[in-house]
């Protein structure tokens, strides 16, 4: 079972700071960020190519640059540094790029520090979402629940500093790094969060935990839907990659086949039998309506990966599955279509031999659903790491530390 909607990771074309800024002083800081960028134009291209991917070092890589680039850039805006050439730098664009992979997407080339800036947050945004997915995959223990929905918070943070910190890159900025998209992604990402609050209270065979009241796992699944609903809303019609709005719409019927399956058992438990029957009959409609049939495939063709095991069995898959793509929000379909015939299966005996209720139209009980709830609130604003030299610690002109050639920064004479 999926969480999160499988992203590609962009991948980098080769760049140096040190052919586009010349300073004796600042020449190891330099250096240094030509050293930290190659490894992550390299970790993502073995993320790009191999099946099992680490996700952990490729965030971990990329944690590792920003402090550098952010640091030239505030070296660049308080005249520390001087350009010699424009910073021109080259990425395949993740999101609004073909998903096939017949012909490779071009790289875009796009000038400033800005988009060097932008391009690698959006990067390690979606490298914390599949880290986020690949531990989720794990293992459903509680530790690896909560690492999960962490590294899913913490993507949201950094896309919303995104999209809320417009970089200076004008009007023909790619569509990637507007708002347009990333607005619609923190929403994704938000009914994600509430995605696993499901999960982990849907029936399973590896747990024995008590589950949550099914009247606030019905309010929870509302909440979700409303998020997928707003991102699929939210998102231009620039947006031209399909799959997106395809695994939107399956999430959507997902949580709504979810609520009614709650609300189902919530009505039972009130006596309620004929309405719990009818929204048995509703969440099986939500499930056959034929919009997430394509998420699996889809998934397939968007990662090239094997397809696993549903969750009930994943407790005894080996780490080295870790990094596959599962089923999708299919397999979390399949397993609720099977569990909704046997609910409605066991209400329908009940309500022929002693209840004898009607059974209401599914229009009449859709009048009334309740609000939904979020359990899950954003983290606080992500803030850029601290520089790794303290500018405005250097004296003016006049000064003796800035022209004593002995100006160093927290990683200097370090070599990796």
């Amino acid at each position: 079972m999926s969480v999160i909607f499988p992203f590609q990771l962009p991948t980098t074309g080769t760049f140096s700071f040190c052919n586009c800024i010349s300073s004796t002083e600042r020449y190891q800081l330099l250096a240094d960020a030509d050293v930290h960028r190659a490894r992550v134009r390299d970790v993502l291209k073995r993320a790009k190519r191999s099946n099992v991917q680490d996700m952990l070092e490729v965030v971990k890589t990329i944690e590792d640059y920003i402090s550098y680039v952010f640091t030239i850039k505030d070296g660049l805006e308080a005249g520390e540094l001087i350009l010699d050439a424009e910073i021109v730098t080259s990425w395949r664009l993740p999101l609004s790029a073909s998903t096939l992979h017949v012909v490779e997407n071009q790289k875009v080339q796009f000038p400033t520090i800005y988009f060097e800036i932008s391009m690698t947050l959006l990067t390690y945004a979606l490298s914390l979402l599949s880290l986020g997915e690949e531990t989720y995959q794990v293992g459903q223990s509680d530790e690896k629940w909560k690492q999960a929905t962490a590294n899913l918070l913490s993507a949201q943070a950094v896309l919303t500093y995104l999209s809320t910190h417009p970089a200076q890159l004008g009007t023909s900025a790619p569509i990637d790094l507007h708002p347009s998209t990333l607005n619609p992604i923190v929403n994704l990402i938000s009914g994600s969060l509430h995605l696993l609050v499901i999960y982990k209270s849907l029936p399973s065979s590896s747990t024995t935990t008590k589950s949550p009241p099914a009247s606030l796992m019905s309010r929870v699944s509302i909440h979700a839907l409303d998020l997928f609903s707003a991102a699929l809303t939210l998102l231009s019609p620039r947006f031209q990659n399909d799959a997106l709005p395809h695994w939107l719409q399956d999430a959507k019927s997902y949580a709504t086949a979810v609520a009614e399956r709650y609300m189902a058992v919530e009505r039972e438990n009130k006596g309620d039998v004929g309405s719990a029957i009818a929204f048995c009959v509703a969440a099986r409609a939500e499930l056959k309506s034929g919009k997430a049939a394509d998420l699996l495939k889809q998934s397939a063709k968007l990662l090239h990966k094997k397809p696993s095991m549903p969750r009930s069995a994943s407790s005894s898959s080996s780490s080295g599955d870790s990094g596959k793509q599962k089923d999708g929000i299919q397999a979390n379909i399949r397993a609720l279509r099977e569990e909704l015939e046997v609910l409605e299966k066991s209400y329908r005996a009940q309500n022929d031999s002693v209840t004898f209720q009607k059974i209401p139209d599914v229009s009449e009980i859709k009048r009334n659903w309740p609000s939904g709830r979020e359990v899950v609130p954003p983290r606080g604003e992500w803030l850029p790491p601290k520089s790794v030299v303290d500018w405005d610690s250097i004296e003016d002109a006049a000064g003796e530390s800035r022209h004593s050639g002995k100006i160093g920064y927290s990683g200097q004479g370090q070599y990796y």
